[in-house]
């Protein structure tokens, strides 16, 4: 009987029949640049950090990120791999948020419970005033898409920059674009060694890191095991 340790770490993608022809697509790599055929671009910038990012040849994604000025290494990610339904997450800095409501109810006691002078109550404002003023700067409402198979995020769009409409039409794009490259995947175990291959080459360049890649290729290997068990 094969079990799941039995399986091996190791694929020879030389083994697997990879349908391109079917598939109507010129290989798995990224295209060469000069057959780049751009649909959409939307830029996206937080304090210290800019990307822009660029729609290509219907299932391509550019990221070209600034921080402080020094420009980061391009990254092209295959939408084939991506999930199509994005999790949304909203960081309200809750902690800091805690901190100004306790200074200001510090400030107020110290103006009015107690017999002192209200100049007292000047630096707990101001330091509340900070706290607010930094939770509402790091507010973050952002929309991370992941990898198949895998709760490992590949990249994340911003929910309202540089403005909600712009912002919510270009992840409607991204999602439409998931779901028709998505629909031309081969069923089954013939999926395995094209998307180990795509998040390999997303570890090398960057995009993920060496533990999730890991992570991810034994998340592929447990769900081909278990359709093989069917």
């Amino acid at each position: 009987m094969q079990t799941l340790s039995d399986q091996p770490d190791v694929i020879d993608l030389g083994r697997w029949h990879i349908p391109d022809l079917e598939l109507e697509r010129q290989g798995w790599e990224p295209p060469p640049r000069d057959t780049w055929r751009v649909e959409r671009r939307l830029r996206q910038t937080r304090p210290g950090t800019s990307t822009l990012y660029t729609r290509f040849n219907q299932h391509y994604l550019l990221l070209k990120s600034h921080r402080r000025k020094r420009e980061l290494p391009e990254q092209v990610i295959d939408l084939t791999f991506v999930q199509a339904q994005p999790r949304e997450v909203r960081c309200y800095q809750a902690r800091l948020w805690l901190a100004a409501s306790v200074l200001v109810g510090l400030a107020i006691l110290a103006g009015y419970g107690w017999p002192v002078s209200k100049l007292w109550m000047l630096p707990p404002m101001g330091v509340a005033l900070g706290c607010a003023f930094l939770a509402w700067r790091n507010y973050q409402h952002r929309f991370e898409f992941l990898a198949l198979n895998s709760d490992v995020v590949v990249f994340a769009l911003e929910a309202s920059l540089p403005d909600r409409q712009r912002a919510s039409q270009f992840r409607e794009e991204i999602a439409q674009s998931i779901q028709c490259a998505g629909a031309r995947l081969p069923e089954g175990r013939a999926r395995l060694p094209l998307a180990i291959a795509e998040m390999r080459r997303l570890a090398e360049i960057g995009v993920i890191s060496t533990q999730d890649y890991e992570q991810i290729k034994r998340n592929w290997f447990a769900l081909s095991f278990e359709q093989t068990s069917e």
